[in-house]
């Protein structure tokens, strides 16, 4: 039996409480961190923090982007703008404990569009298997060779592997996505993923992992590290310690558990404290990314969306149609 949808006041009230609530806990997490990302700043030129800064917005539009070929791949094509609407306001949902609210959020954001849920989740969840399961296999291609004792330490990775692979496979990413709308009592998919679509959001993903392993080695040069071996180290300890976050779902945004990996796994090439500015640097600029994105995006949207016959609310009259694009 289904429950009754709410009413459009009701969606209203929801959708402003829920924000209201994302931006308080996305406050209070560069506050948090405010200090310790002052302190880390510091330490390095105005330059390299430039650097990072540009390395890691790379990984959000990256990541945008990969969510966005998906969607496409379901015959539900946006254009950028709307795209990143979509994303970016629901990444703010990670902040939130439990990963699942990015979910909820752009699928709840998507109806603006006349997307269906399900189209969303799917996309939505189908994007961050590929990103963990590009992540892993990054990890698992280069710590062997840079970090012997890293690879036993994290052996794991390298058990999933072929896991991941066969799960990306796109008759495997249909079979569980079936399954996860049917625990979640939603509709079937009413199109399904092609090695095409699969294949480009892949693409986009190891972009985005380049990027920010890119991030860490600049960090790490300018501490002094050592050139040659910190590059693989750099890239698949990145890899591996943003996956890790990803797993942790009960961690708002992976917090900790990101930066304790990439300290352990830089341990070889540089000190505790070197490897900790890296990590706090590389966590600030996604933090300050997140919510810098999420703005951007909203207020470039809104008079979008009124060109397209919505009230402010985001949600269509009762007369108005969809363009046929978006549909």
């Amino acid at each position: 039996m289904r429950l009754a949808h709410p009413s459009k006041r009701a969606r209203l009230l929801l959708r402003l409480a829920f924000f209201a609530v994302i931006i308080v806990l996305f406050a209070l997490a560069l506050r948090g961190r405010w200090r310790d990302m002052t302190d880390s700043v510091e330490q390095l030129s105005w330059w390299i923090i430039a650097a990072a800064t540009v390395l890691g917005f790379g990984t959000i539009i990256a990541s945008m982007l990969s969510w966005r070929t998906l969607l496409r791949d379901l015959e539900s094509p946006l254009p950028i703008h709307s795209a990143a609407r979509i994303f970016y306001l629901g990444q703010l949902g990670k902040y939130l404990p439990g990963s699942v609210w990015t979910v909820v959020v752009q699928a709840e954001l998507g109806r603006d569009y006349k997307i269906p849920p399900r189209r969303t989740i799917a996309a939505s969840v189908v994007s961050l298997g590929i990103a963990l399961g590009a992540g892993l296999s990054i990890a698992a291609f280069t710590l062997p060779y840079a970090s012997p004792g890293a690879a036993v330490h994290y052996w794991w990775v390298l058990f999933l592997l072929p896991l991941i692979v066969v799960g990306l496979l796109p008759s495997s990413v249909d079979f569980l996505t079936h399954l996860l709308l049917k625990i979640l009592r939603r509709d079937p998919p009413d199109h399904e993923f092609t090695w095409r679509g699969v294949v480009r959001s892949l693409g986009w993903q190891v972009v985005g992992w380049a990027s920010i392993g890119a991030q860490t080695y600049v960090l790490c040069m300018a501490l002094h590290a050592p050139v040659g071996r910190t590059v693989l180290l750099a890239v698949g300890g990145t890899a591996l310690a943003w996956s890790a976050g990803f797993v942790a779902v009960p961690i708002p945004a992976g917090a900790g558990v990101r930066e304790a990996v990439l300290v352990a796994v830089l341990s070889p090439v540089l000190k505790p404290g070197p490897a900790l500015v890296v990590a706090l640097v590389s966590r600030a600029v996604a933090t300050v990314g997140d919510g810098v994105f999420a703005g951007v995006a909203y207020f470039a949207s809104r008079g979008r969306l009124r060109a397209l016959h919505l009230d402010p609310v985001g949600h269509p009259p009762a007369t108005s149609e969809a363009p046929a694009q978006l549909t």
